[in-house]
């Protein structure tokens, strides 16, 4: 079994195990204590108030590092208050305490194991997960710049245990994975057994159905970076947008494919099944329909024949004027704008010939004597509507001579 740990890079300086106290992390302690490597080797327990006695499991897994000869890291997160689906809720702080707590060079192993991912595969599936849920548990990642392994995943549990009781390795049995509260525990104690009992080596048949979902992901992942270089238009935000009338000439899935993709790259959530659809049929909108897909933290919307991802965030309104007159830097706080007078004039292509300068921002209901030209300027410009309220009017002696793209 220690062949497993040759996945750790040889360079590693410091080694950091998540210790749980349990079965699994106590057998993949006691392998790396024997590796007797070049390297620090950090055992990392995080209590998540989860559990009465979490106190208790806290101090077994102290006891244990300090019988190792080892200084253990230790850090507590409050989920208590966590009302709905607890495990994801733990899992997310519980990798994001990782990647803070970590840096380049660094490595984390967990003791994920082929019980677990068979769990996490039914799992996914029972929640209509598409192929990226399908392949389960990663052998390796990045979190940031810190490589984290798994190790454990060709043993089973069986296997874990055998070699624990072998090397009379102490192990604490949590309580509360006995109870049915977690979906988790559910498939374990309630489901896996009947699998079991009729398919004893269920185990290898889905850490192979892992594999396959694996290699149809990266081959997915490729056809929609092809897709995303011929469709993408660079955005004046950074952001790019999706050509609509080429993204309609993809089949269906394939345009699910690039939609996908597309959020992923962004660092957005991913839109639920039902959401998605409603996109697709969003597509064939009429032109001045303007369609928006919602989600929390972003929108998806269409306007001008494109695709634009837009952040909940930047929905800011700045509104009024701000004159500036003949100052050489023009800033504007809200909108963390800076600018010099002679760039805005470069981008207009008008000669500076010392007219007083007024930047105004559109405000709803207010009126405006130049409400045809500056309507004929934002399309013209191809300006959205949703970012017409934060584009800057360039007003020179006041008149409106265009806009601060």
């Amino acid at each position: 079994m220690r062949s497993c740990l040759e996945s750790i890079p040889d360079d590693s300086k410091r080694v950091f195990v998540a210790f749980s106290g349990g079965l699994d992390s106590s057998v993949l302690l006691h392998l790396l204590v024997s590796e007797r490597r070049e390297f620090e080797l950090i055992p990392w327990h995080i209590n998540h108030g989860l559990v009465e006695n979490s106190a208790q499991m806290e101090q077994f897994c102290i006891d244990q590092v300090q019988a190792y000869g080892l200084e253990i890291r230790l850090d507590r997160l409050d989920l208590a208050a966590v009302d709905s689906n607890i495990e994801a809720q733990a899992r997310r702080q519980r990798y994001q305490l990782f990647e803070q707590g970590t840096q380049a060079g660094d490595c984390i192993l967990t003791a994920h194991h082929a019980d677990d991912q068979a769990e996490t595969f039914l799992l996914n599936a029972l929640r209509g997960s598409g192929v990226a849920g399908l392949r389960g548990i990663a052998s390796q990642r990045y979190l940031g710049e810190t490589l984290l392994l798994r190790p454990l995943l060709g043993y089973s549990r069986d296997q874990l245990e055998a070699y624990a009781n072998q090397h009379e390795v102490a192990w604490f049995n949590d309580p509360s994975n006995q109870s049915l509260r977690f979906d988790r525990n559910y498939l374990r104690k309630q489901v896996l057994p009947l699998i079991k009992n009729r398919w004893p080596n269920f185990h290898n048949a889905l850490s192979t159905s892992s594999e396959i979902q694996s290699e149809t992901q990266e081959l997915l992942s490729e056809i929609a970076q092809q897709d995303y270089a011929a469709l993408q238009i660079p955005g004046s935000s950074g952001q790019a947008r999706l050509d609509l009338s080429r993204l309609l000439s993809l089949s269906p899935g394939r345009r699910k494919n690039l939609v996908r993709y597309w959020i992923e790259i962004a660092g957005l959530t991913a839109l639920p099944q039902a959401r998605l659809e409603e996109l697709m049929l969003q597509l064939q909108a009429r032109p001045d329909a303007l369609p928006e897909i919602s989600m929390s933290d972003y929108s998806i919307r269409i306007y001008a024949q494109q695709l634009f991802l837009v952040s909940a965030a930047s929905a800011q309104h700045c509104g009024g004027e701000f004159d500036f007159g003949l100052s050489p830097i023009i800033e504007i706080d809200q909108l963390d704008l800076r600018l010099t007078r002679q760039e805005i004039f470069q981008r207009l292509e008008i000669r500076d010939q010392n007219q007083s300068l007024t930047l105004k921002f559109r405000q709803p209901g207010a009126p405006n004597s130049d409400n045809h030209r500056l309507k004929r300027l934002f399309q013209q410009h191809r300006v959205p509507p949703w970012e017409r309220a934060v584009t800057a009017q360039v007003y020179l002696d006041g008149r409106l001579e265009g806009l601060l793209l």
